[in-house]
């Protein structure tokens, strides 16, 4: 998975013309209106959030803020409960696999309780910068299903329990598996979301890119977002 390499250029500030494309399929999927310049057919449609979240399982809690321009949507996202572990990036890439097996390992038993936990969306990865824009941490998340408010302590040590605040955070929505998306669709994808922010003069975090995986790999629409925090 080369997704946190790539993620570094969506710190780079540039700046283009852009104008609001007519009302599309592309919006009602994504959520919200994809910049005229940047409108291709044949990208594969996200599948859309209403169709994910409280329809096929759990997501964070978050409400959807109205965006009238182009390029990304905004969404406020609740405070929660997230379960997370670190990758090992001296193992390069193959500790991406093994994470998502610890943090499935905690909602399937491996936990004080010996509990089942539901399945939530998103799975999140966190890729922290210094100031350099040099890549220092990497971190993977579930969601606590909110019914869960004292979740059982994990039984790995790689594995812990946080809680989150409230945040905003602005997205564009790709309609691949995190695992299908090439170097160049992240950078472009993370370029374009930058693009868009500063034409519309919108502060962001540039030292934590994030990632959130709603969708099965094997399913038939994929839905994957790449964000910045306000």
């Amino acid at each position: 998975m080369k997704i946190f390499v790539a993620l570094c250029l969506l710190t780079v500030a540039v700046t283009s013309p852009i104008e609001l494309n007519a009302g599309s399929a592309w919006s009602d999927a994504a959520g919200y209106e994809e910049c005229s310049d940047w409108v291709d057919p044949a990208k594969p449609l996200p599948a859309a959030i209403k169709d994910i979240c409280g329809a096929k399982l759990e997501c964070a809690g978050f409400t959807d803020v109205v965006n009238s321009n182009c390029g990304y949507g905004e969404r406020n996202i609740k405070a929660g409960k997230w379960v997370g572990t670190d990758i090992d990036l001296s193992q390069g890439y193959s500790d991406y696999n093994k994470a998502f097996q610890r943090l499935f390992g905690y909602i399937t038993g491996d936990n004080a309780d010996g509990a089942k936990i539901a399945m939530t969306a998103p799975v999140i990865y966190k890729s922290y910068y210094d100031s350099s824009y040099k890549l220092q941490k990497v971190t993977m998340h579930f969601f606590v299903p909110s019914a869960l408010t004292n979740p059982p302590a994990p039984t790995s040590n790689k594995v812990y329990l946080e809680d989150w605040d409230a945040a905003t955070v602005y997205y564009r929505a790709i309609g691949k598996s995190t695992m299908n998306i090439s170097t160049k669709e992240w950078e472009q994808e993370g370029l374009n979301l930058a693009t868009a922010l500063n034409n519309d003069g919108v502060s962001f975090y540039s030292f934590m890119a994030i990632v959130g995986g709603f969708t099965e790999p094997w399913g038939p629409k994929q839905r994957t977002e790449i964000m910045f925090s306000a």
